[in-house]
């Protein structure tokens, strides 16, 4: 009797041992789906994001390029308050930048010449300058991605600006080594010289 009583024993030891271990692995599984989510995907953490990376949202437009991709991390402010992105594909890469003003001599991309590659051309929408540059690409793929250049829909926000970084929590630490004023060092010679 004692026999069975201690495979009983040792049988039910070996179920709560693995209920344990599946129990164990859910929580990890679920906690770290829960830590991936530390850059946030929200409306506000997006906006914080656009924020402190200086970038205006009325700035923000994309393009669709057959055969590219956006390369996330790539994107970023360009000027005062500008996007930048990188489209690539193993052909070359489609540089896409916007700014209030004109970016420079760059033509229409709906009159870019087939002359070579690593051309650019610029697109105005709504007071929006979109300019284009292309390495390794050909005047027919900037045209096809002049043509494709549009404004960001709200929900590509989260995506395209995911590798941005968080803005920091709190106040910025003050510095008590600073004088006040411009806060530059008072370099001015003391007795002695």
């Amino acid at each position: 009797m004692n026999r069975a009583r201690g495979c009983r024993d040792r049988d039910r030891r070996g179920a709560v041992a693995a209920a344990g271990g599946l129990v164990g692995a859910l929580v990890v599984l679920v906690l770290g789906a829960c830590g991936g989510g530390t850059t946030g995907t929200g409306g506000a953490d997006v906006a914080a994001r656009m924020q402190y990376a200086g970038i205006a949202r009325d700035l923000v437009y994309v393009t669709d390029v057959d055969g590219f991709d956006l390369a996330v991390q790539s994107v970023g402010v360009s000027g005062d308050e500008g996007m930048s992105a990188a489209y690539v594909s193993p052909a070359g890469t489609v540089l896409l930048r916007t700014s209030r003003a004109a970016g420079g001599q760059a033509p229409a991309c709906a009159q870019l010449e087939d002359d070579g590659v690593g051309a650019s051309c610029e697109v105005v929408a709504d007071g929006v300058h979109v300019l284009l540059e292309g390495d390794g690409v050909d005047a027919a793929t900037l045209r096809a991605a002049g043509a494709a250049v549009r404004p960001a829909r709200d929900g590509e926000l989260a995506t395209l600006f995911s590798e941005l970084p968080t803005p920091p929590e709190g106040e910025p630490v003050e510095r008590g080594d600073l004088p006040g004023g411009d806060g530059a060092p008072d370099n001015d010679p003391g007795p002695g010289g």
